[in-house]
């Protein structure tokens, strides 16, 4: 009998369906070799929740050498952060992931003190805002001059540039360590104010710092914090961090920029008859001269390298003024926590008082930072801004110095009283590590031991077979 005519669409869906089937049978087998395990340790009866590994490669030389190898990679790092987290008391955390894979976690959602960890949150949130290539310009305003002369005031008006610098202040001296990494030089800005003919001005310098509010301390800081370079005025117009040659931080940083500004005027040739002053720029006036900061994604560096605070603290209130119109250091952590929520990150027991960490009424749990870290990549403008073991210049100067961690470690220190943190990125092969300790109590005092656990963690991730050592050709004779 003549065969009957197959539908043509009826074999289509079926061709089409089979590998959908095998799909989901894969995918079953998978989540079949996947558990979870709450593991009791010495240290305080601290739980510790962490992936299984898989017992035997799914599907064997079937599966990727590159994820068998990033399977070995996490096995060798939760084996040999078995002495790190078990130093972890109940005061403090830490966390374990790679490649966006939380493996090891130690009181995860303990709601702690970060100190200068939370720049990494803070820088995250900036560069989404403001974007990597997002500049900062001060200009110098006032009337046009005749025959060299400026007949009036002029302003020098802050557009939130934290490195706005002298020469002498970006060299290293005894009480001045880490200098800023990518200055915006105010010398050029005198140059380019004498190429427009300028020689002689008749009022006033007179410093601008309107384009943020008047507060120059958060709350939170306490005296001693205040009285130390760590903690210098915040405001739109700072120059030299408001510091002196003789080390004298001034209280308001528009009058310290203004006077420092005369000052190198005069040493260029230019002449003011009256002493610098406060003030704002009148509307429409015209500009004179300018000069622009590097990229943002410089000024990262220079915030998570050297843990600059005055960075932090000028780029939270800009990230108000962006996403409120208000730039103000509340309207800035508020449009920050809203971020982090739109993104997904656990904010529980999230408190911001300030962008430097320098306050300890700031709070959050190792879950929130390595949310972020697992949000970003250790080549992204954050990560690649974090300090790097043993770098000159950096907070990492003098830690992580063996071999394979030197220069590989990217991280950001954290320091107050009773206050140590870690937290970053280590790259090994084709894979990313995350990792997060911070230090709360008494064991913050001992956190060397620590640290170096965590170094000999990550190097044992280093020791795992690589994908060209696992792949079946290499198994061949």
């Amino acid at each position: 009998m003549p065969r009957r005519a197959r539908s043509p669409l009826a074999v289509v869906c079926v061709v089409a369906a089979l590998p959908a089937v095998g799909l989901g049978a894969l995918a079953w087998v998978a989540n079949s070799k996947v558990a979870t395990v709450s593991i009791s340790t010495d240290a305080g009866a601290v739980t510790v929740v962490a992936p299984i590994p898989l017992a035997s490669p799914l599907l064997s030389v079937r599966r990727a050498p590159g994820t068998l190898a990033t399977d070995a990679r996490g096995t060798a790092l939760v084996a040999a952060a078995a002495a790190l987290l078990g130093a972890i008391d109940g005061t403090s955390c830490a966390a374990l992931g790679i490649n966006d894979q939380v493996v090891k976690s130690v009181n995860p959602d303990l709601v702690v003190v970060p100190a200068s960890n939370l720049k990494i949150v803070v820088a995250a949130v900036a560069l989404d805002v403001l974007g990597p290539g997002a500049t900062f310009t001060t200009q110098v305003v006032g009337p046009a001059p005749v025959s060299g002369v400026i007949n009036g005031d002029v302003y020098l008006v802050g557009g939130g540039d934290p490195v706005l610098s002298e020469a002498w202040y970006t060299k290293v001296t005894a009480t001045h360590k880490r200098p800023p990494l990518h200055a915006t030089s105010v010398e050029a800005l005198v140059d380019a104010l004498k190429a427009a003919g300028v020689t002689s001005i008749t009022g006033s310098i007179i410093g601008d710092g309107s384009r943020y509010d008047a507060e120059t301390y958060p709350p939170g800081w306490s005296a001693d914090i205040r009285a130390v370079a760590d903690g210098v005025p915040v405001g739109a117009l700072v120059l030299n961090d408001s510091t002196t040659k003789a080390g004298v931080i001034g209280k308001d940083p528009a009058l310290a920029a203004a006077r420092a500004f005369n000052v190198v005027l005069k040493a260029k040739g230019v002449t003011v008859a009256s002493d610098s002053k406060v003030g704002t720029a009148p509307v429409g006036v015209g500009v004179l001269a300018s000069v622009q900061s590097a990229p943002l994604s410089d000024l990262l560096n220079e915030m998570l390298a050297t843990s600059d605070n005055l960075t932090a603290e000028m780029l939270v209130k800009e990230i108000g003024k962006v996403v409120a119109t208000k730039a103000t250091r509340v309207d800035g952590l508020a449009a920050i926590t809203q971020k982090l929520t739109t993104w997904g990150v656990p904010v529980a027991g999230l408190l911001l008082a300030d962008g430097s960490g320098l306050s300890r009424e700031n709070t959050l749990t190792c879950s929130t930072m390595m949310a972020v870290l697992i949000r970003g990549t250790a080549g992204d403008p954050v990560g690649a801004g974090l300090a790097r073991a043993g770098q000159d210049g950096s907070t990492l100067a003098d830690y992580f110095t063996k071999a394979g961690l030197i220069e590989v470690l990217q991280g950001k220190t954290g320091s107050l009283k009773d206050v140590k943190s870690l937290s970053g990125y280590f790259v090994v092969g084709a894979d990313e590590v995350e990792f997060v300790v911070i230090l709360n109590g008494p064991t913050a005092a001992a956190f060397q031991p620590i640290w170096d656990q965590l170094g000999a963690a990550l190097l044992a991730a280093t020791s795992a077979p690589t994908a060209d050592r696992l792949s079946p050709a290499a198994t061949v004779g």
